[in-house]
């Protein structure tokens, strides 16, 4: 009887623990720590914010990452470091401005000599140094090949094309080999996919990295068979719905192979919408300094590490990837200066952001800034207009910059600007903005614009 009621007892402990375990996030994340979570990017070229159903987009369906936006985390208020491609590729890959890395100057074009310096310490090269394996696949644009490709910079392999789909000498790539030229871009996405679920299930016993970074809805924009004229959307419509039915196939290789739990799935956009896409109400579009140009979608989903499920407008941005991939995986940034934080302490319940300040660039140049509550524009673009004059004094009136200052949390955020009624908000963010153009001037590869205002 007495070993009967022993054994009793044991059980009785043993679930209590279990299901303080499950009420106790802590105890969660330290669980689940002890086993390396695989890392999934899926970046979007061009996506903008209201894209996604989840979003607000009432033409375009989007299940599969509607799903992972549910029971993850989805930012309303998360930024790309520039509003063009390979600055913004650049701030993501390395947690830093894209001007400290030599790269914040304009694209990278299919003749450029330039490239990502090997100085830089990229997501791929964190992860190797934890013992990871590393792929990408997709769109690179940080630099021409051989020179400046992937491999250089931490990717064991690579399936995909150098730049955008608009260039000159558009070719797809298996390593440092071009496989195709002409490419056939309507099955871009499918070989993405196809190929994203083969490394899956390869490495599926070992901790690995993997970045799909989609050639669209870059403009030329092509679906394949099974998904043109599927969407209420036009085109663009079907290839984002072709970009949901591959994050939905690599979602499903992840729960076949029994990993999906402990996988952290992060899905962007690189910058916003260009000549077509949503923004969910915000001005501007990518190339411009307003909000449809930077805010893009993010979603976080890891059903192991998130302690609940939300929808959060903590400000962050791409830079703050790679600090978070390298606390999740417990391996140091070699960089001496990251701009980026990591944003665990948001999946596990903080409610701030991390970030006090983050800063809008144009090109090299300082253009903006953002706190919780408040965004602060220095320059707009209509030809010449006051945002634009290098003198503001030719004109009768202005003696000053005409400043812009938005709530930011408002749904459209840029409608009316609240400078005249807020100048103690002014003066703080305009000091802010001279402190960081201080900063980050030395690394400029240019001269600075003449048209924006000190």
């Amino acid at each position: 009887m007495r070993e009967i009621n022993i054994s009793i007892i044991v059980v009785f402990v043993v679930s209590l623990f279990l299901v303080s375990c499950e009420n106790d996030s802590s105890v969660t994340s330290k669980i689940t720590s002890a086993v390396p979570p695989n890392i999934v990017i899926i970046l979007a070229d061009d996506m903008g914010f209201g894209d996604l159903s989840i979003n607000g987009s009432g033409k375009i369906k989007t299940p599969a990452i509607d799903q992972l936006a549910r029971t993850g985390f989805n930012f309303t208020q998360f930024y790309a470091s520039a509003n063009i491609c390979s600055p913004s590729r650049a701030g993501l890959m390395t947690g830093r401005y894209p001007i400290r890395t030599s790269l914040g100057y304009n694209v990278i074009t299919a003749g450029d000599t330039h490239g990502l310096p090997k100085t830089e310490d990229t997501l791929a090269e964190l992860a190797l140094r934890a013992d990871y394996r590393t792929m990408l696949i997709g769109k690179w644009h940080l630099g021409r090949f051989p020179e400046h490709a992937p491999m250089k910079h931490g990717f064991e392999t690579f399936y995909g094309v150098p730049h955008s789909n608009d260039m000159a000498n558009f070719a797809l790539y298996s390593g440092d080999n071009i496989v195709e030229q002409p490419v056939e871009q309507s099955t871009l996405t499918l070989r993405y996919t196809e190929k994203s679920v083969s490394f899956i299930d390869a490495n599926a016993k070992h901790p690995f990295l993997l970045f799909v970074s989609h050639t669209m809805p870059h403009i030329p924009l092509y679906a394949s068979e099974d998904f043109a004229g599927k969407s209420d959307a036009g085109v663009y419509g079907d290839v984002v719905e072709e970009l949901d039915y591959s994050t939905g196939k690599i979602v499903a290789a992840l729960k076949r192979n029994g990993i999906f739990d402990n996988s952290i799935i992060i899905i962007t956009s690189d910058n916003g919408p260009f000549f077509e896409g949503a923004t969910a109400g915000l001005k501007g579009g990518k190339g411009s300094t307003y909000e449809g140009a930077y805010r893009v979608p993010l979603i976080i989903s890891w059903p192991a590490g998130i302690a609940n499920p939300a929808v959060t407008d903590a400000i962050a941005m791409n830079i703050d990837i790679l600090p978070t991939i390298a606390e999740a995986i417990e391996s140091k940034p070699a960089a001496s200066i990251i701009d980026g934080r990591s944003l665990l302490p948001l999946l596990r319940g903080a409610e701030k952001s991390p970030h006090e300040y983050l800063y809008y660039f144009n090109n090299e140049d300082v253009v903006g800034i953002r706190n919780q509550q408040w965004k602060y524009l220095t320059h707009t673009y209509y030809r010449r207009s006051i945002g634009a004059l290098e003198k503001f004094d030719q004109l009768d009136g202005f003696k000053t910059s005409y400043d812009l200052l938005f709530a930011a949390n408002n749904s459209g955020g840029e409608e009316y600007s609240m400078a005249a009624r807020q100048p103690e908000i002014v003066a703080l963010l305009k000091a802010e903005i001279s402190r960081a153009r201080a900063e980050f001037d030395v690394h400029r590869t240019r001269p600075k614009d003449k048209t924006f205002p000190e």
